[in-house]
């Protein structure tokens, strides 16, 4: 009788060291499985969160590049715009040669006189010269004595009688290239301002480099 007790103690004790040792290798592994689905959670949602930020980069550099793709553009088609505008300027120079002259002389020499003595005298109507590149205070003066006193006398004077008046005031003004001169002052005539900064910053002594 004493046997048998013993036997079912050795039993009931067995049992409960199984049940415990169980129940905490049950715990491990629940506590191991939460902390891996913890781990798997904060690593998708951080995941989530780089690619929104990686997405939201790549629509921001698309935009600023569509920006300077258009800026560039608008550039271009400002440039074009003053080619057209020296282009009519040359245009109407060249059918001007071809206008008949008037047969009243008197009459003529009056226009011609009234369309002189305006320019040579009226400092109000003058243009700052030396706001073209390639210019200074001197060719300036050379300019104005030569009747070039605006920014559209410029663009009507042909290269080659600039290149006359600066050969003429001596070898330290012959080395000057006026070939861009007209060019920018049809800027500067136009109001085009930040174009013509561009464009100069493309030159050197009015030469572009």
């Amino acid at each position: 009788m004493t046997t048998y007790i013993w036997e079912i103690a050795i039993i009931l004790l067995v049992a409960f060291i199984l049940g415990y040792v169980l129940r905490h290798l049950l715990n491990d592994s629940f506590k191991s499985r939460i902390a891996n689905l913890e781990s798997e959670l904060n690593r998708l949602t951080s995941k989530g969160l780089t690619s929104s930020e990686v997405d939201a980069a790549e629509e921001n550099n698309a935009l600023q590049e569509r920006i300077k793709e258009q800026a560039t553009e608008i550039k271009k088609l400002s440039q074009k715009l003053v080619v057209s505008n020296i282009e009519k300027i040359s245009l109407e120079k060249q059918l001007a040669g071809f206008t008949p002259e008037v047969v009243n002389k008197p009459q003529s020499t009056t226009s011609k006189t009234k369309g002189i003595e305006p320019a040579a005298t009226n400092d109000a109507a003058k243009d700052n010269l030396k706001k073209i590149e390639g210019i200074g205070p001197k060719i300036e003066q050379l300019l104005n004595n030569d009747g070039i006193y605006t920014y559209q006398d410029l663009i009507s004077a042909s290269v080659s009688r600039i290149r006359g008046v600066l050969i003429a005031a001596g070898p330290n003004y012959a080395v000057h290239d006026p070939s861009t001169w007209a060019e920018q002052a049809s800027l500067a005539n136009t109001g085009m301002w930040e174009i013509l900064a561009d464009m100069q910053e493309q030159l050197k002594g009015g030469k572009r480099k």
